[in-house]
């Protein structure tokens, strides 16, 4: 289920925390792993940033097409279809 705009608010403050954590972390100044995971998160924080974005432009028309303001346009999809594309890929 799609969320309201407080849950991705909420989901962007979280992601904010992971990624301050993994920038202090060495591991992640060294490579591997943790640069990955790093980068996938800077990656999903912000096109839900962008769903947010595209939502509020929708919004703020005199008819919403409800469609593109659901899934901020297909902003959604950036976020969580490229971790669905890596798996499927690495697996």
């Amino acid at each position: 289920m799609l969320g309201t705009d407080a849950q991705f608010r909420a989901l962007i403050r979280r992601l904010d925390f992971r990624i301050a954590a993994l920038r202090q972390s060495a591991a992640a100044e060294r490579g591997g792993p943790a640069r990955a995971l790093l980068e996938e998160l800077s990656a999903q924080r912000q096109s839900l940033c962008l769903v947010l974005i595209n939502r509020r432009v929708e919004a703020a028309k005199t008819v919403v097409d409800y469609q593109k303001w659901r899934d901020g346009d297909g902003a959604l999809y950036l976020c969580f279809g490229s971790a669905e594309r890596k798996r499927k890929i690495g697996a």
